[in-house]
């Protein structure tokens, strides 16, 4: 989200930055290991606020940026599946018990050996601080170093999604590190993987050296990778078509056109795990009437918003699961049409009894919100709702939006991964943006969490997306395509649905 991702937050929110412009061009004086000059690539980011100590983030550009700091206990690949990375291999001993083989001869950036103890250290200092993602290993009961290279994971009850979020939060930190810098560890990170941070002004760019000793034979091929903090779109887009930036996420797709004939670049696309998003905090009266959330609904034509905002990269949207997701339930009763349905809508506003509604909409400036705002204000007048419009700066916009301080909040949620971080928001105890408290859906959110049989965890997960339909907390208007711009010097780059750009870790600059 997007700064989830929240949550339970590995879900992120999209949103601007106030932030200065960087200068293009690249900045490398150092020769390089082979003698020649050093190969740099440039990142074009919205956001330079990072938080690096990952189980404590709560916006996706710190995550973009920690993911090549750090390597994790197990890692996603591109198509979301669990697989190695610190640990060699594991095996679940039992619906409880998980014990992890960890890599050998892997070192922290200060020189320190990783060992399991490392695991543990990290497993602690998540149950032991406050952070927005503590209750990913609420289910562990207690870790256990065997030996230097053997972990394991005892769990207080059958966890479905344990995998999943071992690889959200167990990005091993170094204690000596932690203890070290104190309040300055977010300037400082130390982990083992394949670049370090060097230098970092947060309005400005920030720079990772690749590591010298890192643990992957033959990796990383590049030497320094800079973080440009670009808010603009439209700086962005020139930079990466000018060859001053090589990399470019979230690219808005009315510059596709320009990208692909700049000759410097090109677009690359992929189905996204992310969904637009409208919701409605139901504290706020007349909000906490379903009919009158269900008006709101059917009153959008999801099929003019994904077409006006994405611009063909992209599909209405329907569940809190993105279409790309294998969980995702296609068989939902779509009470309202893609192409909305305005006598619908004003007919379930007359039995609510609400003729003149006034509303607010908050939303961040990321220009994607700021255009499905101004649709959404202009679908909700021709119903009769008089809808007014408050843009904000992304991380104010989410603090506002996650303490309740708005009526109807226009944003998206971003996961890659198991469902259930996306559905626990709906939680009573989740994130819970909507203020809600459905005992029936959170028995059901419980139980999806206990059922480790594939199948029959899947029929229950179908069965919360028709409740969260149903009951309309959230309308969810598409489902975006990931686009990135990628300059024609990079080889050997893969594609993220997430936008990760982890795989600079083995790619090379021609």
């Amino acid at each position: 989200m997007g700064g989830g991702d929240s949550e339970d937050q590995e879900t992120t929110e999209d949103g601007g930055d106030d932030t200065t412009e960087s200068s293009g061009g690249d900045t490398t004086s150092d020769d390089g290991g082979d003698g020649g000059d050093p190969t740099t690539v440039s990142i074009g980011i919205t956001n330079g606020g990072w938080d690096l100590i990952p189980a404590r983030d709560t916006d996706f550009d710190s995550n973009k940026v920690y993911t090549l700091i750090y390597d994790n206990v197990v890692n996603l690949n591109s198509d979301a599946e669990v697989v190695p990375d610190l640990a060699s291999d594991w095996s679940r001993e039992s619906d409880t018990q998980f014990v992890f083989e960890l890599e050998e001869g892997v070192t922290f950036h200060n020189g320190e050996d990783f060992t399991a103890d490392d695991v543990k250290y990290t497993y602690d200092w998540i149950q032991n601080n406050e952070n927005p993602r503590k209750n990913y290993v609420a289910a562990v009961e207690d870790v256990v170093v065997e030996n230097d290279t053997t972990v394991r994971f005892d769990l207080s009850e059958p966890y479905a999604p344990f995998l999943y979020k071992v690889h959200a939060v167990m990005w091993p930190l170094s204690e000596t590190a932690m203890n070290e810098y104190g309040d300055d560890y977010n300037q400082n990170p130390v982990g083992t993987g394949p670049f370090e941070l060097t230098s970092w002004d947060s309005g400005n760019k920030a720079v990772l050296e690749k590591y010298d000793d890192y643990w992957k034979e033959g990796e990383p091929n590049i030497d320094r990778i800079e973080f440009r903090i670009l808010p603009e779109d439209s700086s962005k887009v020139a930079q990466l078509e000018a060859g001053s930036i090589d990399l470019l996420d979230r690219m808005p797709a009315q510059f596709t056109d320009r990208v692909e004939n700049s000759g410097n670049a090109s677009v690359i696309t992929t189905g996204g795990v992310s969904s637009g998003r409208i919701d409605f905090n139901t504290d706020v009266e007349p909000l906490g009437d379903r009919k009158v959330r269900r008006a709101i609904a059917w009153a959008l034509d999801k099929q003019q918003i994904t077409q006006t905002v994405l611009q063909g990269y992209g599909t209405p949207a329907k569940s809190v699961l993105p279409n790309s997701l294998p969980q995702y339930n296609d068989s939902i009763s779509d009470f309202n049409h893609p192409n909305g349905d305005a006598e619908q809508a004003q007919s379930l506003l007359d039995d609510a009894g609400y003729n003149d509604l006034s509303l607010t909409i908050k939303t961040s400036t990321s220009s994607r919100h700021e255009r499905t705002a101004t649709l959404v204000q202009s679908m909700l007048g021709q119903v009769g709702i008089d809808a007014s419009i408050q843009t904000l700066e992304g991380n104010a916009f989410f603090s506002q939006e996650t303490e309740g301080d708005y009526e109807i909040a226009i944003s998206n949620w971003t996961w890659f991964g198991d469902p259930d971080t996306l559905l626990y928001l709906y939680h009573t105890d989740g994130l819970n943006v909507w203020n809600i408290s459905n005992e029936e859906l959170d028995g059901l959110l419980e139980e999806q969490r206990r059922t480790v049989d594939p199948e029959a965890r899947g029929e229950i997960i179908n069965e919360i997306q028709k409740i969260v339909y149903d009951e309309a907390y959230s309308v969810y208007t598409y489902y975006p395509d990931r686009i990135q711009g990628i300059s024609n010097r990079i080889e050997g780059y893969e594609q993220y649905a997430n936008g990760s750009f982890r795989s600079l870790d083995s790619a090379s600059v021609n």
